[in-house]
């Protein structure tokens, strides 16, 4: 019981260190530009409900903590008549000159589209601000494009892609980075994409149609994406020896390199690991080298009981042994960090985009659609794994939070913007009772939504 409580203090706090900086910044997006064109701001606040502290400062503006840290909002001064909704049962009165100057729906319609625009502007540039400084002190991982394996009956090996080909672009997308390549294609299962390749310094275009499979997420969901069934090519030198393993037991050491298994020649770290899966608990004969010098030994293989795609399991042979990563870590210039970290963003728009796609003509389980209480456990989770991954996944939400307010569902930003596209094309505004049932609609649509999230994450939570 204690242990529950104590998981859920956790996922609680790194929630709340999560959310509470991005509703910040997305309200403070409003806020700055409402001040930049003379509107009167009366609340910032942060949370909804009743206020636990706060303080005016000179200008008027309220700003406020509320007792219920989910989520924000400003209240500028005339916004109400946007909205159709009036001092109590009186009819509005008269404005004065001077509160015409201040009042939101005074302004011209360009003005009041940049001020709702810039909530989920700000929620992008923070993400990319956050993402340009990660790259530049903490550095960005870089794996060279390259193929090392390619599965049997993999999509890649019915296409004609071979171990040694570099990937040079995904639909005319460059490629830099091995990370890009599983990016750009775990959101297409079963499209086909055009794969520019280098081969031995000739260039070719390869088309391939993307398969699946099941991947395990960091909140421990199983999730259907892409996959080439390419892997990068790990060589076979040891860096970890796992205790209590047949390897172990063997005398193998970190740092020795596999070269020969019963005769079978092993290059890559994955060579290793099919004839190893094949062999659970027979004696095997393996070559090393260590230091240079090569040396023979003899291992009885572990097993393991693993989990296969129908639901099924098998018995699998084990070494115990973990493979050097070659991933490097490269700390980027401050120009080169803003312009990866703004393709960053693109490209998990255009990723998420996809996937709303995908959900919506059932080509994508709906029940992978994460709410509040998974988004906490992967932020307890992201802190574990050390502030890189936790910015990363701060960046994430924030680029979700600017995207989801741009859809045109009324009471979201996009929704407004959407009124204000129609009171562009018409001459004049909508009609406050249409405005008042269109968010009263609007309304009901993102209640539902969160409702069918929250289960989904009950459900994925306890099962």
């Amino acid at each position: 019981m204690m242990e529950i409580f104590g998981n859920f203090s956790s996922a609680l706090f790194w929630f709340l260190v999560l959310l509470t900086p991005l509703v910040f910044v997305h309200e403070l997006g409003h806020f700055l530009v409402a001040r930049w064109n003379g509107v009167r701001v009366d609340v910032f606040s942060i949370g909804f409900g009743p206020e636990l502290f706060g303080w005016n400062d000179k200008t008027g503006t309220r700003w406020k903590i509320c007792a219920i840290p989910l989520g924000g909002y400003i209240k500028m001064f005339g916004e109400h008549v946007l909205e159709g909704e009036s001092e109590g049962d009186a009819p509005p009165r008269e404005m004065t000159e001077e509160e015409k100057k201040v009042s939101f729906d005074q302004k011209r319609l360009s003005q009041r589209a940049w001020i709702v625009f810039a909530g989920p502007a700000a929620n992008y540039i923070f993400a990319i601000i956050v993402m340009a400084c990660s790259f530049v002190f903490l550095g960005q991982s870089y794996t060279p494009p390259e193929i090392g394996t390619v599965a049997k009956d993999s999509s890649a090996a019915e296409a004609g892609l071979r171990p040694g080909d570099r990937i040079l672009s995904i639909d005319g997308d460059a490629i830099g980075r091995y990370e890009e390549i599983a990016f750009k294609v775990a959101m297409r299962p079963g499209e086909t994409l055009l794969l520019e390749v280098d081969r031995e310094g000739s260039i070719m275009t390869l088309p391939v149609t993307v398969g699946s499979i099941e991947a395990k997420m960091m909140d421990k969901t199983v999730q259907k994406i892409g996959d080439l069934g390419i892997r990068y090519p790990f060589p076979a030198l040891i860096s970890k020896v796992i205790e209590g393993s047949a390897a172990e037991q063997s005398g193998m050491l970190a740092g020795d390199v596999i070269v020969e298994v019963e005769g079978t020649p092993i290059e890559h770290f994955q060579d290793l690991q099919e004839v190893i899966a094949k062999a659970p608990g027979e004696l095997f004969s393996i070559v090393l080298l260590r230091d240079g010098s090569p040396m023979t030994v003899s291992v009885t293989l572990g097993e393991t009981e693993v989990e296969l795609r129908d639901g099924g399991t098998r018995i699998i042979g084990m070494l115990g042994v973990r493979p050097v990563l070659v991933t490097e870590v490269v700390k980027l210039g401050p120009v080169t960090a803003v312009s990866s970290a703004t393709k960053w963003a693109y490209d998990l728009t255009t990723g998420s985009l996809m996937a709303i796609g995908q959900m919506v003509m059932r080509e994508r389980d709906s029940s992978q659609m994460t709410g509040p209480l998974r988004i906490a456990q992967i932020s307890s989770m992201a802190a574990e794994l050390g502030l890189g991954r936790f910015l990363e996944i701060m960046a994430m939400i924030s680029v979700s939070l600017g995207l989801i307010n741009l859809f045109p569902v009324p009471v979201l930003d996009g929704g407004h913007l959407l009124f204000y596209i129609i009171e562009a094309v018409r001459g004049r505004p909508i009609g406050e009772r249409a405005q008042e049932y269109s968010f009263r609609i609007g309304l009901a649509l993102v209640l539902s939504l969160m409702i069918f999230v929250t289960v989904n994450d009950l459900r994925h939570l306890f099962s």
